[in-house]
């Protein structure tokens, strides 16, 4: 069953500004991006536009954002009002996306573990080929397809995991809870890396690789050290990129 943002825009918009998210995930994509100056992005499921904004901080020129969820567009168009920085917003899905317009960079955090099937992902990756500049580079935080930790692993850290079939596109459930212990459910599906590989390269990309998340050193401060072995170890996400030929 696919996941209706637009009934939890603002529980999942909440369920991002978890210790975890900040100090593992938000500095192992901003570590994999590296120099941003001046470069044209686009950020893909972009949702409430929490990383289209920090792209933009971190000195990227022309940045653009492209969510399904309307409910989440309309959260990060809000916060654009309050708090303009020049970033353009779209409501789209990335299966059939065409902007005419091409990018020096594209993210796109949790977008490729929507792909029902292979062929879905092969979809994504052309989009993605399509809106890249010839040497441009694709970045991405993704379920991690070899993750087998039991679901309580990352319950500490406000979300948990479980694949309910490891076959291609077998359901993942991701639950976030809030503090009054109430969750809510995400739906994401399971490829195998070598899929991820395959779909990829057919898409025209090359110099894919996958790199483990990792601790950012503020992250140290206020916790005990043995508190992010679980995350660290399991690897429930994981981060990809790759390079569109010149």
């Amino acid at each position: 069953m696919a996941t209706d943002y637009n009934k939890i825009a603002k529980e999942y918009q909440a369920s991002k500004i978890q210790p975890w998210q900040k100090y593992v995930e938000v500095h192992s994509l901003f570590k994999l991006a590296g120099d941003l100056t001046n470069k044209s992005v686009l950020d893909l499921a972009c949702g409430d536009g929490f990383y289209t904004r920090q792209l933009k901080l971190r000195g990227a020129n022309d940045v653009e954002g492209v969510d399904i969820s309307a409910g989440m567009i309309q959260l990060a168009q809000q916060i654009e009002i309050q708090q303009p920085l020049g970033i353009n917003y779209h409501v789209h899905d990335v299966l059939t996306l065409t902007l005419n317009k091409e990018f020096d960079f594209i993210t796109a955090s949790y977008l490729l573990n929507y792909a029902k099937s292979p062929d879905e992902l092969f979809q994504f990756a052309e989009v993605i080929f399509k809106h890249l500049k010839p040497g441009g580079r694709f970045i991405a935080i993704n379920s991690n397809p070899t993750y087998t930790a039991p679901v309580e692993t990352t319950f500490k850290y406000g979300f948990t995991r479980e694949n309910i079939s490891y076959n291609e596109g077998g359901e993942i459930i991701y639950r976030f809870y809030q503090a009054d212990g109430k969750h809510i459910e995400v739906v994401n599906y399971h490829h195998e890396r070598a899929t991820h590989n395959t779909t990829l390269e057919k898409a025209g990309f090359s110099a894919i690789e996958w790199h483990n998340t990792k601790l950012a050193k503020e992250g140290k401060q206020g916790f005990e050290p043995e508190f992010w072995e679980a995350i660290l170890a399991s690897q429930p996400v994981i981060g990809i990129s790759c390079y569109k030929k010149l």
